[in-house]
C-alpha cells in the first residue's frame, strides 16, 4: 500500500464498504484521571453518528469498558456495534449478549490486587466480568515501579495456575483477562455483521489493540494512536485522540464526496527481502524500554537503556533492528511485528503461553542463571525446559533470518539466546554474528555439571565474537571450549573446526553524567535525609532483590560489624533498597523473606528508641532520586557474592562529591572490581573480615578518599556504553 497519507486515505475513501473499528479512550476520546471522568463530547457523538449512518461504512467501537460503561456513553448513537470488556460482551441490533467463556472466577485476584493497591494513594482496581483491572495513573511515580511489580508478579503467579488468563499491560493499567476475551475475537463478530470484501480500518492506542490488528487481513489498515515506544502491527499512526477525530472527520467527507485531505505520519518501509534485509540486527530476549529517565525506572530498565544509548548511533546509522520478544503470549502461529516509528526500530514477536514459563523461569533462569553465577545446589535441571531453550532459539534464529541480510551484522545478548548463531548458520546466514554475555562464565567443574553443556558449547562457537566483562570470564570460556569442544586456544580466542571464533574483553560503563549532576530537588532529598541521619553515617545498599547480590550477607556483615565494634552504635545506619524482581519465583520469594527477618534480627538486637540501624525498602528509586541517594552515603556498599559487572558501583563513584567522595565497598567477586582499583575490595563470604573492611571504610579519612575516588571517577567517564559497544562491533566486523 502506498504510504502517502493521502493515498491511503483516498484508498479508504473509494472502498465499496468500510468497517471502522474504534478503541474508545486514548483513541477516540483523551484519557481522564478516572475511567469515569472519561466522557463522550456532543462532537464526537455527532461524528460517530454521521460516519455510522454514512451509506458503504459500518463502525464498530470495541474497548475494554464494562458494559454499561460503554452503553452509558456510546448505547444511543443509531448503528454503531459496541463490544465491551475486550469482546466478552458485544451488542447490535438485538442488544448486549455475553461471549460463552468458561474458566475460574477471577475473584481471589481481584482480592489479591485490592491489597496491594489499598496501601498506594490513586491505585484503583476495576471489576469485569472476566478480567480485573489495576489502574495507577494516579499513584505516585515514586510508589509506582513497585506497586507495578507486585501486581505483575502476583498475576503471572496466578495465571500459572489458571492458563486460561493472562497478562495485559495497557496505558498506566495492568489487567488480568480471560484469554478467550480479546478485542481479535470481537473483529471477527464484526465480519459477521458487513458485506464480503469489507474493508477494515482498526484504531487504537495500547497493547489491547495489537489483538485488533492482529485479526486483521493482509489489506486491512492498521492505526495505531499516539506514540507509543513499542512494537507494533500498525500500518500508520495518528498523534492522538484529536488526530483521530480530524481524520474520521476527513473521511467522512470523502466519503460525501468532498475532496480528501488529511494527514498520517507513516513509517519508512523496512526492508523485508531476504536480499534486502538490514544491515544491522541486535538481539535480546526481551526489548530494550523507551529511553527515559522516568521516576521508578528498574535496575533492569537503566541497564538496558544504556545498552539503547550505546547501540542508538549505530543502529541510527544503519538504519537497524532490535529483535526481542514482545511480551506478549499467544497460543499458534507466530507473526513478527515491526515497530519502524519507535528508535530504535523495533521488531517483535509473541511467545507461545509455556514458553515463559519453561523457556524464562525455567531452563533460562533456574538452570543456566544459578550455575552461571556459582550456585549449583539452587539449579534444576528438567528436559522439557531445556527443549523449550532451544525452541524458542530457533524462533529467534528464524525470526532474525527474516529481518537482516545475509551478510549482514547481528549482535546477540545474554544468557537466554546462546543458540541463535547456530540456527542462522542452518538458515543460510554467513554475515558476523557476535554474542555478549552480561553475566559471568562459570568455571569448567562447574559449567560441565550442565546436562547439554556440550549443546551450549558448541551453539557459542557458532558465534564469530564472544565477548565479556572480564578476562576471568573469558578464560573461562576458554578453558571449557578446550575441554567440552576439543577447540584449540589462539592468540585471539578458539579455534574449532577449522574456525577461528574471537574472544574478548569488552566491560560495559554507564553515562555518568546524569549522576554527577545533582539537581535541585535532589539536593533537597539529601538535606531531608541529613537531617533524619542527625549525623550520623550512612552506609548504602542498591540491588534488584536475587540471591547472587549477597544482599543477606552484607546485612550479617553490618549486624556483626555492630557487635565486634559497639562504638559505632548509634554513629551509623544503614539503608538497604532492594528493587522488586521475580516474586513469582520461589527462590525470590524466598530471598525476601530471609532479608526481612534478619532486617528485624539486627534492629531488634542492637536498636535503640531514637536509632535503627537499618532501614530496608522494597522499592525502586528514578535516576534523580539514586544519584541523590549515592551522593548522600558515606560507604557504597556493593557487595555481590557473584557478578558480571555491576553498574550500581559505578553509578555510586560517578554521584560522589569529588571534594568528599564517599568510600566504595566492593566485593571482589563483582566485574567492576577488574576497573575499580580505588575501592575497599572485600570477600561477601567472609562475615568478619567484611564487617572489618566496613569499619576500614567509615574510618577512611578524607585525602585517602580523594585519592582512591579521583582515578575511579575518570575511568566511569571514560568507559561510556557508546564506547563499549563501538569496541564490540568494530572488533564483530574486523575481517
Amino acid at each position: 500500500m502506498d504510504a502517502r497519507g493521502p493515498k491511503l486515505l483516498e484508498t479508504i475513501a473509494r472502498a465499496p464498504h468500510v468497517a471502522l473499528i474504534l478503541d474508545l479512550d486514548g483513541t477516540l476520546i483523551p484519557f481522564a484521571a478516572t475511567p469515569a471522568q472519561a466522557i463522550v463530547d456532543p462532537p464526537t457523538r455527532e461524528l460517530v453518528s454521521g460516519l455510522a449512518g454514512t451509506p458503504g461504512v459500518s463502525v464498530a467501537v470495541v474497548s475494554g469498558r464494562k458494559r454499561d460503561e460503554l452503553d452509558a456513553r456510546l448505547g444511543d448513537v443509531a448503528g454503531v456495534l459496541l463490544a465491551a470488556e475486550h469482546g466478552a460482551w458485544r451488542r447490535d441490533e438485538r442488544g448486549w449478549a455475553q461471549l460463552e467463556l468458561h474458566g475460574a472466577d477471577p475473584a481471589p485476584i481481584e482480592r489479591t490486587l485490592r491489597r496491594l493497591a489499598r496501601p498506594h494513594e490513586g491505585a484503583l482496581v476495576e471489576r469485569k466480568t472476566w478480567s480485573v483491572t489495576l489502574h495507577f495513573r494516579r499513584v505516585p511515580e515514586s510508589a509506582r515501579e513497585a506497586l507495578i511489580v507486585e501486581a505483575s508478579d502476583a498475576i503471572e503467579t496466578w495465571a500459572l495456575h489458571h492458563p486460561e488468563y493472562e497478562l495485559l499491560e495497557g496505558d498506566q493499567v495492568l489487567e488480568v483477562r480471560h484469554r478467550g476475551a480479546h478485542k481479535g475475537s470481537a473483529v471477527e463478530w464484526v465480519r459477521g455483521h458487513v458485506p464480503p470484501g469489507t474493508l477494515f480500518v482498526a484504531l487504537g492506542d495500547d497493547r489491547t489493540d495489537e489483538d485488533t490488528f492482529a485479526a486483521l487481513h493482509d489489506d486491512d489498515v492498521a492505526v495505531l494512536v499516539g506514540n507509543a515506544d513499542r512494537p507494533t502491527r500498525a500500518k500508520a499512526r495518528l498523534d492522538d485522540p484529536r488526530a483521530v477525530r480530524s481524520f474520521l472527520r476527513t473521511l467522512l467527507r470523502a466519503r460525501q464526496e468532498v475532496d480528501p485531505s488529511g494527514e498520517l505520519a507513516f513509517p519508512r518501509p523496512l526492508p523485508r527481502g531476504a536480499r534486502d534485509g538490514t544491515s544491522l540486527l541486535v538481539l535480546s530476549n526481551r526489548l530494550p524500554d523507551a529511553p527515559s529517565a522516568a521516576a521508578g525506572e528498574s535496575e533492569r530498565a537503566r541497564n538496558v537503556g544504556g545498552l539503547v544509548s550505546g547501540l542508538a548511533p549505530a543502529l541510527a546509522a544503519r538504519g537497524g533492528v532490535w529483535l526481542g520478544w514482545s511480551g506478549g503470549r499467544r497460543p499458534g502461529a507466530l507473526e513478527l511485528a515491526v515497530d519502524e516509528t519507535s528508535s530504535p526500530v523495533r521488531a517483535s514477536f509473541d511467545f507461545h503461553p509455556e514458553w515463559h514459563a519453561r523457556f524464562y523461569n525455567g531452563f533460562a533462569n533456574r538452570s543456566l542463571w544459578p550455575i552461571f553465577h556459582g550456585f549449583p545446589g539452587r539449579a534444576r535441571y528438567d528436559e522439557s525446559e531445556w527443549r523449550a531453550y532451544v525452541e524458542v532459539n530457533d524462533v529467534f534464529g528464524e525470526m532474525a533470518t527474516r529481518l537482516v541480510s545475509p551478510g549482514g551484522t547481528v549482535w546477540v545478548h545474554d544468557y537466554h539466546l546462546l543458540l541463535v548463531a547456530a540456527s542462522m548458520r542452518a538458515r543460510g546466514h554467513h554475515g558476523p554474528l557476535g554474542l555478549f554475555l552480561h553475566i559471568p562464565f562459570p568455571a569448567l567443574d562447574l559449567f560441565e555439571t550442565i546436562p547439554w553443556s556440550r549443546a551450549l558449547m558448541d551453539g557459542m562457537l557458532a558465534f564469530d565474537l564472544v565477548g565479556f566483562h572480564t578476562r576471568r570470564y573469558a578464560q573461562s570460556f576458554v578453558r571449557c571450549a578446550e575441554e567440552l569442544a576439543r577447540a584449540t586456544a589462539t592468540a585471539s580466542g578458539v579455534r574449532v573446526d577449522g574456525r577461528e571464533v574471537r574472544v574478548g574483553v569488552f566491560p560495559l560503563g554507564i553515562d555518568a553524567a546524569p549522576f554527577e549532576e545533582i539537581d535541585a530537588a535532589s539536593e533537597g532529598e539529601i538535606a531531608e535525609l541529613q537531617v533524619a541521619l542527625r549525623g550520623r553515617k550512612l552506609v548504602l545498599g542498591v540491588d534488584r532483590l536475587d540471591y547472587t547480590k549477597g544482599i543477606v550477607e552484607r546485612l550479617d556483615a553490618f549486624g556483626r560489624m555492630l557487635e565486634l565494634h559497639p562504638e559505632w552504635r548509634g554513629r551509623v545506619s544503614m539503608l538497604q533498597v532492594a528493587v522488586p524482581s521475580r516474586a513469582d519465583v520461589p527462590e525470590y520469594a524466598e530471598q525476601r523473606r530471609a532479608i526481612e527477618t534478619l532486617v528485624g534480627r539486627i534492629n531488634g538486637e542492637h536498636g535503640e528508641a531514637h536509632w535503627m540501624p537499618v532501614r530496608y525498602v522494597y522499592r525502586s528509586y528514578g535516576r534523580g532520586q539514586l544519584a541523590a541517594l549515592y551522593r548522600a552515603a558515606d560507604v557504597g556498599y556493593v557487595t555481590p557474592l557473584r557478578d558480571g559487572m555491576n553498574l550500581v558501583a559505578k553509578e555510586y563513584v560517578a554521584a560522589q562529591d569529588p571534594t568528599s567522595p564517599g568510600v566504595l565497598l566492593l566485593s571482589r567477586f563483582a566485574g567492576a572490581a577488574d576497573e575499580l582499583e580505588g575501592a575497599i575490595l572485600t570477600n561477601p563470604h567472609d562475615r568478619d573480615g567484611m564487617a572489618r573492611d566496613l569499619v576500614r571504610a567509615l574510618e577512611m579519612p578524607v585525602e585517602e578518599r580523594i585519592a582512591r575516588h579521583a582515578p575511579m571517577l575518570e575511568r566511569v567517564r571514560r568507559s561510556t556504553p557508546e564506547v563499549w559497544a563501538d569496541a564490540f562491533l568494530r572488533e564483530l566486523e574486523r575481517r
